[in-house]
């Protein structure tokens, strides 16, 4: 029973400690402080065709915007066409179309949700040249429109916001690049795959011929979890042993999938000089976090009341790895969850219903805790400024935060994007629960089929790409419709981010009194909490009602 205390202890604090140092370096990474590699952003740029002039809010959006729209069109004609393309080994053909929309969406907005099995649908070239390269651009962008939000907070009286080829560029070579050749080559020395050469024949226990896929796994498997992408070289991710292999591949994997958005929170401490703000947003993601895993920890250490006759084993153990057992397999679901990752070391379907209650919440909540690279961080930001706007009214003062006034303008785009996950996932969930073939796609019939189809629409706009086991991905409305929540998702958050950062940026600084709300003590971090609960997740407490907490109500019904 240690390892229930001590895992969790040492997981946040190889989290939390390196935090601020990261969140330093990545400051002035951005700020063109760090150029130990200025002759390849410099050729890197002028191949971009940018003179790295700054732009305003809709100039960066339009680059962003258009950016992401030509790498969806590249993978869209990769996934395609792959069966005529070199890397590809085995002879796999390209995708339909409906799937390889759904798949190219999902990558460029940073989801990796997949509708798919990698080791059995995509060739090499797919993997490498389509998948893996998203999975470093997509992460970049989260972080470069973060950034822009910094800027409009920490700039008064402008309408500069940085040039977003520059913050893209520069993040991707600093940082991105460098930590996932480091960790890469580590999953080599842990027995991860990274060749290119054909799957091996053998002859399994039973003595039937099966192959033994293999590829370069250890390259994306690197990015997949630094950049909060997540998507997995094999089918089942990284509860698949050549995607983590030992106890030390899937600690390394468990903490580089949070490691660079706990430190951006810290990086935005550094542009607007106020670390106690930072440290104060970073105990709320931690706050909600703890309670989290508490819960999901007491759920999965619990034995199943349906199946006590069966095991002498403590804990519920179905859909497990048994070499890493139910703590660190509530550790990493609860991790991954609080972020826009959705790598899984455990089958998240089979978790009681409360564990997997939680992991649904965290999703729902709008990927605020911790999150993935700059979404986590601007989606948290974004419930600040609502916390802050819903504490001036109620005192009669016009809301200030950080020295700048929050207006109708706005406040608008705010609860504009507070529509993002009640739209994608109760309307667009919704509609699914309408069609007549929808029993066949969810697979269960009851409280956990709609758990299922709820956590499928969460991770589609959260931008996780998590998946309860059972639903029909593959079918040709739901790669269309959680196609639509992930664009919903992604751009959803980002348009009112860089508006709200262009309407901060022009606005002048106020003088900081005595009357201002404090954005740095415990009534901050409490008051922040509540709105995050009630906004973020009230809106889902009828479908979680009718699914996790139903199917935890009739938990043992059936037990003698």
């Amino acid at each position: 029973m240690w390892q229930t205390y001590l895992y969790p202890a040492a997981y946040l604090s190889l989290l939390l400690l390196p935090a601020p140092l990261l969140g330093r370096y990545l400051y002035h990474v951005f700020e063109g402080r760090t150029r130990w590699l200025g002759p390849m952003e410099r050729a890197t740029l002028a191949a971009c065709g940018t003179d790295g002039r700054e732009q305003d809010w809709r100039g960066y959006l339009l680059s962003l915007v258009a950016f992401n729209l030509a790498g969806l069109t590249l993978l869209f004609v990769i996934l395609l066409s792959q069966g005529a393309l070199p890397l590809n080994p085995e002879h796999l053909p390209g995708l339909n179309w409906q799937l390889a929309f759904n798949t190219a969406v999902s990558f460029m907005t940073n989801t990796n949700w997949q509708a798919y099995s990698g080791e059995a649908a995509l060739s090499y070239f797919s993997q490498m040249a389509g998948l893996t390269t998203q999975n470093f651009v997509s992460a970049a962008t989260g972080a470069t429109a973060a950034i822009a939000l910094f800027r409009g907070i920490a700039r008064q009286q402008t309408t500069s916001l940085g040039n977003f080829w520059v913050d893209l560029v520069r993040f991707c070579l600093y940082v991105l690049l460098p930590l996932s050749l480091l960790l890469a080559m580590v999953l080599v020395w842990q027995g991860v795959p990274q060749s290119l050469g054909h799957y091996l024949p053998f002859t399994g226990v039973e003595g039937h011929e099966q192959v033994l896929p293999l590829g370069p796994a250890a390259s994306q498997i690197a990015i997949k979890q630094l950049g909060s992408n997540g998507g997995g070289f094999f089918g089942i991710n990284s509860a698949h042993p050549f995607e983590n292999p030992t106890a030390l591949t899937n600690w390394l994997e468990m903490v580089a999938l949070l490691t660079i958005a706990a430190a951006m929170v810290f990086t935005f401490g550094r542009y607007v000089k106020d670390m106690a703000h930072s440290r104060a947003i970073v105990f709320a993601m931690a706050t909600l976090f703890v309670v989290g895993l508490v819960i999901t920890l007491s759920q999965e250490l619990a034995a199943d009341p349906n199946l006590h006759q069966l095991t002498t084993q403590a804990g519920n153990w179905e859909g497990k790895e048994s070499r890493l057992g139910p703590t660190l397999s509530a550790l990493w679901a609860v991790a991954t969850t609080s972020a826009s990752n959705g790598s899984v070391n455990a089958m998240h379907d089979s978790f009681s219903p409360l564990g997997g209650m939680v992991t649904m919440f965290n999703m729902l909540l709008g990927e605020v805790i911790f999150g993935g690279i700059g979404a986590g961080i601007y989606g948290m930001l974004l419930f600040v400024l609502l916390t802050v706007f819903l504490c001036g009214l109620m005192v009669g003062r016009t809301p200030t935060y950080l020295g700048k006034r929050l207006g109708i303008a706005e406040m608008k785009w705010v609860v504009a994007s507070m529509l993002v996950m009640p739209v994608g996932v109760l309307v667009l969930g919704g509609i699914t629960l309408m069609l007549p073939d929808s029993a066949a796609v969810i697979g269960h019939e009851g409280p956990h089929g709609l758990s299922r189809l709820i956590y499928a629409y969460a991770s589609g706009t959260g931008n996780n790409g998590s998946a309860f086991a059972g639903l029909a991905a593959a079918d040709n409305w739901q790669c269309i419709a959680i196609g639509l929540a992930m664009l919903l998702g992604r751009f959803g958050y980002i348009v009112p981010v860089l508006a709200i950062a262009g309407l901060l940026a022009r606005s002048p600084r106020q003088e900081a009194s005595d009357s201002d709300f404090p954005v740095g003590g415990p009534l901050f971090v409490t008051l922040l909490i509540i709105t995050i609960l009630l906004i973020g997740g009230l809106s889902f407490l009828p479908v979680l009602a009718l699914g996790p907490i139903a199917e935890h109500l009739m938990l043992g019904a059936f037990s003698s």
